[in-house]
């Protein structure tokens, strides 16, 4: 073309039309190569795309309103064909650029400082400005988790794994790093038939300040120093509880473990603690000690009556030092009344309140061979049968247990309903110990999984 005339003015390009009306917010590549934008201005809620290569127009997607009034958008996160914009009212739009159509509203009440896909867009987290933090599942559209956190948290992502949430805090120089517990608990996987949670579980993170200030910390020393004084004057009075915290599990006792096991092996301990000989008594020195002298030296005189009292001492000493009669079954007599009067609570405190020598009397004065009844063994296998049902106390109940049996199988063996009371007992024993036996393997398998998980992070 030939070149216009010297003085002629030049043709002004023509102008770009304007994307948004308001600022930009927010802008994502997705990856069939749109551009993604949001604005800020009300009278523009909607996503706009953009084709990459040659900058038109592709389509656009409004963006409703949680509530009533003209919202504007704060943020824009994309994961795949999935894009969530954040509006200023509270509200998480959920986008695919597949349909061009919102497919998920989620009402937070609160604006989000920042949300983040997982990997395999199946949740979608949602920090917000009053502290919570939210988790959504995408595929049920329902919100599965929530926290309220001390300080808000400004901005999260989740590991390419989906295993681990990463926070950072107001005020807070760290990044937190959060378990998800939903890839260790086989009871979570099933969100439909599991409520949405009501209330936000209250979690401060670690560094965080006290949500009480000093008066709650001044309260808490004055509590302190009560309950100090309380356990000056009380004692140890009121014990800890003992029941089991899941239906499978089992609770052991607060004593230390060398008391049951010294009253499971008794006969042991005092084998290894009988002395070598009887120990000698020394003999009485009068006050004025006897001398005699050889020549002009002084010695000391034995006493001419020393071997006399040594016989009379042997002959008083003669007597037997076995307690004769009822004298040493009181404590077994208090130990079958409580059994026979069906008070096995009581009966229980009163095996741990003795010594180890006490329990194997108590024990083994019970039955036939000790002047009593069969009935007397089948009261005892109820008292065992009432605290193994309760799954409280378990390595001294198994004790007592080993103690009876040691002491009274013939018996036991001899009748034919004890007999089948007993194989009833250790069936209940053996599904007992099994579903604990269960428990710990589950807990294995998740260490298991969440070190190797870590590893692989």
């Amino acid at each position: 073309l030939p070149a216009p005339p010297p003085g002629t003015p030049a043709k002004a390009a023509p102008a770009a039309p304007r994307a948004h009306r308001g600022r930009i917010c927010g802008v994502e590549i997705s990856v069939s190569g749109l551009v993604v934008s949001l604005a800020s201005h009300p009278r523009d809620c909607e996503l706009r795309t953009w084709k990459l290569m040659t900058h038109e127009a592709a389509f656009s997607v409004p963006l409703p309103s949680a509530g009533s009034g003209c919202p504007s958008g704060i943020l824009l996160r994309a994961q795949g064909a999935l894009i969530a914009a954040g509006l200023d009212d509270g509200a998480l739009q959920v986008v695919d650029l597949s349909s061009a159509s919102v497919v998920r509203s989620f009402a937070c009440g609160v604006p989000a400082t920042d949300v983040a896909f997982s990997g395999d867009a199946r949740w979608l987290a949602a920090a917000l400005r009053d502290g919570g933090l939210r988790i959504f599942d995408l595929l049920a559209s329902r919100c599965v988790d929530s926290f309220v956190f001390a300080r808000p948290a400004l901005s999260l992502c989740f590991a390419p794994s989906s295993a681990f949430l990463l926070t950072s805090h107001a005020k807070g120089n760290a990044i937190q790093v959060w378990a998800n517990k939903f890839l260790f608990d086989p009871d979570l996987s099933a969100p439909l038939l599991r409520p949405e949670p009501k209330e936000p579980v209250r979690v401060d993170e670690p560094g965080a300040p006290e949500a009480e200030g000093p008066a709650k910390a001044a309260e808490d020393e004055e509590n302190e120093e009560g309950d100090a004084g309380k356990g000056t004057s009380e004692g140890k009075d009121l014990p800890a509880s003992t029941a089991p915290l899941e239906p499978e599990l089992l609770t052991l006792s607060d004593v230390p473990p060398a008391k049951w096991q010294a009253t499971l092996h008794l006969d042991t301990v005092k084998e290894r603690n009988k002395p070598a000989e009887a120990p000698k008594p020394l003999a009485s020195a009068p006050f004025f000690l006897p001398t005699a002298h050889e020549g002009v030296t002084p010695r000391f005189a034995a006493p001419l009556d020393a071997e006399d009292e040594e016989g009379d001492g042997g002959a008083g000493n003669g007597a037997s030092h076995i307690l004769q009669g009822d004298r040493s079954t009181s404590k077994v007599a208090k130990f079958q009344r409580l059994l026979s009067k069906g008070k096995f609570d009581e009966a229980l405190k009163f095996l741990r309140e003795q010594t180890p020598s006490g329990v194997h009397l108590a024990i083994e004065e019970l039955g036939p061979m000790a002047g009593g009844t069969l009935e007397e063994l089948g009261t005892c296998l109820a008292f065992f049968e009432w605290h193994l049902d309760k799954a409280h106390l378990a390595d001294e109940l198994q004790a007592y247990l080993s103690l009876f049996l040691q002491a009274h199988g013939e018996e036991l063996a001899g009748a034919p309903d004890l007999r089948a009371r007993c194989a009833k007992l250790c069936q209940a024993l053996e599904g007992r110990w099994s579903a604990l036996n269960r428990q710990c393997q589950k807990v294995r398998c998740f260490l298991g999984m969440l070190t190797h998980t870590q590893s692989q992070w």
